[in-house]
């Protein structure tokens, strides 16, 4: 059985690990709510940097080695999904980002970018680098679902 592997993007910074992971939680119980709901044959993994890097608990020695395991998870990814809320204060999901489109131009694995909400900062590049934009999880759970797990 072939495993999806989504990564959860988005700011970190300035926010307590509820803040940070309540939405990944949210997306992930939808998606898969969604997924067996639509028969996936699919496994689902899914990625949520808080729970390995951490800005309160430092388990990395050096910031390279927590952006180099960031990177690595993004590049196995099968689908990014980013939440836009508050992407102006994330210069870490911007670098993310351009990575994947990086990845996504040059490379032989494509990597679809789902964002969420509306980004807090207007700049076309934020738009040209989504596959699609969702206005909720809801919604972006059922795209998910029902067009990228298939």
């Amino acid at each position: 059985m072939r495993t999806f592997k989504i990564y959860t993007a988005g700011a970190m910074s300035g926010l307590d690990l509820p803040q940070q992971m309540d939405w990944r939680f949210d997306l992930e119980s939808a998606v898969r709510r969604e997924a067996a709901a639509n028969a996936s044959m699919y496994a689902l993994s899914f990625v949520h940097p808080p729970l390995f890097y951490r800005y309160d608990v430092h388990w990395h020695q050096t910031e390279r080695e927590a952006m180099q395991w960031d990177l690595a998870q993004i590049r196995d990814s099968d689908i990014v999904v980013v939440n836009l809320d508050n992407i102006a204060d994330s210069i870490g999901t911007h670098m993310e980002l351009g990575f994947i489109e990086a990845m996504n131009q040059f490379g032989n694995h494509h990597i679809h970018v789902i964002g969420i909400g509306e980004p807090n900062v207007e700049h076309p590049w934020l738009h040209e680098m989504m596959s699609r934009i969702e206005p909720t999880i809801a919604d972006a759970a059922v795209y998910i679902a029902e067009y990228l797990l298939v």
